[in-house]
């Protein structure tokens, strides 16, 4: 028996290896090698959880267990409501935004492999239509991940199992629709095992309205070194402790082209962000060329954020943020190109004590400022909005 068990442990231990050795993390690949990599993989539909993404989405379903699910009048109730809902946001914002972004960011466009977004928890959406070429997306939030929904259709009170979920994942959506981001508190009281359980079906939910096809899922785990190991998306025998990930891969709509999406749960404030943590260690062999940052609450600004900060500064090739991002101050022009977009107000009175004034006359200097087309961030009630896009010059070697 003895010996079984450690042929068994070492058997896992070699499973484990050869994960890590053929996981590619984007640390040490070009982008064209990237691409040839993902060129020679095939990856099968994961008809299971794409099915799940498109009934939560309010899209057909492909198998016949949530067709039946989909002919009721519950869901034909809830998808009806989504297709309004999704118009209008299409109409208002998404629309909008997608055309600024083939205007205004074609050259980041044309070269971000990866796209870096933190403090974007589930927000797949707003990074995927401004940086639609990109292979991988790599979001990070403090929210867990949980996991998609399961309806027992042999049990009688299914339909209401489900309506009462799909109700719940409205209301988590509901600031994204009408504010263009999340609320921590909000999703701390919708996000719960008893509701929607995680940003998992936020995220599945953004791909799937985006007509991607999910291929599989899988659990990420770093490892001390900054490695990254994925296996398969099991329940877990333990609660999860930050950071840990999960690791989403997709076709976009028409293509055959493999691409990701992660997000890592995690704590970026610099007492748990140190520069020899895993986390710290994972991310800064990640190569990326574009950072995103919009509704972050200001964090960036404060001393206790600066890890995190300087590894953004120190590897980005190109910044896209709203006034919440990366100060002025850390931009400097020797260093840095900076096209500004709508206009700069103080600060909304949740956050005191951040309003940048250099910010403020940069933007009193109208030859500086462009317009913007579309609503997003904190000021959605006068819709006066800031978007700073930042390039480094002379082209920025990144690490």
């Amino acid at each position: 028996m003895k010996h079984e068990k450690g042929s068994t442990m070492k058997k896992t231990a070699l499973a484990k290896l050869i994960l890590i050795l053929l996981f590619v993390f984007p640390y040490s690949l070009s982008g064209a090698a990237q691409a040839s990599e993902r060129a020679g993989r095939v990856v099968p539909v994961d008809a299971v959880y794409d099915d799940i993404a498109k009934f939560i989405s309010g899209k057909p379903c492909t198998s016949e267990s949530w067709k039946a699910l989909q002919a009721s009048t519950e869901w034909k109730n809830f998808a009806a409501g989504l297709e309004k809902s999704w118009a209008e946001l299409e109409a208002k914002r998404l629309g909008p935004m997608k055309k600024w972004a083939q205007a205004e960011l074609a050259e980041p466009n044309a070269v971000t492999n990866v796209l870096f977004y933190p403090f974007g928890g589930p927000d797949f959406l707003t990074a995927f239509l401004l940086f639609p070429n990109a292979d991988t997306y790599v979001l990070l939030g403090l929210e867990f991940i949980g996991k998609l929904p399961e309806f027992d259709q042999a049990s009688s009170g299914v339909l209401k199992h489900m309506e009462i979920y799909l109700a719940n994942l409205n209301a988590a959506l509901a600031d994204f629709f009408n504010k263009s981001y999340f609320i921590t508190k909000n999703m701390n009281a919708t996000l719960t095992r008893d509701k929607v359980d995680g940003v998992l079906s936020v995220i599945c939910f953004f791909l799937a309205r985006t007509n991607n096809t999910i291929l599989s899922i899988k659990r990420c785990e770093v490892m001390d070194k900054g490695e990254i190991l994925d296996y398969e998306f099991t329940l877990p025998r333990k609660i999860l402790r930050r950071p840990y990930g999960v690791k989403i891969e997709f076709l976009a709509d028409g293509t055959n082209r493999l691409r990701t999406v992660y997000y890592f749960s995690c704590d970026l404030e610099d007492k748990v962000f140190t520069k020899d943590s895993a986390f710290y260690l994972c991310l800064d062999r990640l190569i990326f060329e574009t950072t995103f940052i919009k509704s972050g609450s200001y964090l960036l600004h404060y001393k206790e954020f600066s890890n995190i900060r300087n590894l953004v500064l120190t590897k980005s090739r190109f910044v896209l943020e709203d006034d919440t991002g990366i100060p002025l101050r850390y931009f400097p022009a020797k260093d840095w190109e900076a096209q500004l977009y709508g206009e700069y107000i103080e600060p909304v009175s949740d956050f005191r004590g951040v309003e940048q004034f250099d910010l403020k006359a940069a933007y009193e200097d109208t030859a500086r400022v462009k317009k913007l087309s579309f609503h997003l961030g904190y000021h959605w009630g006068s819709n006066k909005d800031s978007v700073l896009y930042f390039k480094r010059k002379n082209g920025g070697a990144v690490r």
